[in-house]
């Protein structure tokens, strides 16, 4: 167990001085990110991060105070989605929703075992999950493909996910989907996307208790 936990803190040291190499005037302008001498600013998951500009260092503000975030998924899904996309400009949604695996053409893209534990968590909790959503910054939108949830949620202001969720019943088990803009292997990798999942799940987790 402490092995794993001092390979993950590696990798996100790792992680920091790769965002240092990259240029952080064009990030700023690339995604018209606030910004001071000592910080990146961005919003993620509804919460205020904040990034410091000499050490690479990510920060949540939560309960008011400003805290050192280090877990793995966060901070790589942040580092990712401002150091991967190519060029001086952001790439562009094309606000078409699809499965994980259509912009794959190799590796795993089912993820169904991973979310059918948190299905099976939010059944019968349909307003635990609302709220859970909201506590997010999810956005809930009108029901796509008879689901009785589908919410976007903005992961960054410039990058959303989108969710739905149907309750089981007789016939059918519950079902939790992540989809994603048909564009998404131009904001981040693909690998990045699993860690983008399992962390706004394991939040709406909380939020939910």
């Amino acid at each position: 167990m402490h092995s794993a936990t001092s390979n993950y803190d590696l990798q996100v040291d790792i992680a920091k001085g790769i965002f240092l190499e990259h240029d952080q005037e064009q990030m700023i302008r690339k995604f018209s990110l606030e910004a001071d001498k000592q910080y990146l600013y961005l919003t993620y998951l509804n919460t205020p991060c904040r990034i410091n500009r000499e050490n690479g260092g990510i920060e949540e503000q939560l309960h008011g105070r400003w805290q050192e975030c280090r877990d793995y998924s966060t901070v790589m899904t942040i580092y990712d989605l401002l150091c991967y996309a190519k060029g001086e400009n952001a790439p562009v949604l094309f606000h078409q929703w699809c499965a994980v695996g259509t912009f794959v053409i190799t590796g795993v893209t089912q993820t169904d075992t991973f979310t059918k534990k948190y299905a099976k968590l939010f059944d019968g909790r349909l307003d635990a999950l609302k709220a859970a959503c909201e506590k997010l910054g999810g956005v809930l939108q009108a029901p796509m493909a008879g689901a009785d949830l589908t919410c976007q949620f903005p992961v960054t202001p410039f990058f959303p996910v989108l969710l739905q969720f149907w309750e089981g019943d007789e016939e059918f088990s519950p079902k939790l989907l992540i989809l994603w803009d048909r564009n998404t292997d131009s904001f981040l990798h693909f690998e990045t996307t699993f860690y983008l999942q399992g962390d706004l799940l394991a939040r709406l987790k909380l939020a939910a208790q």
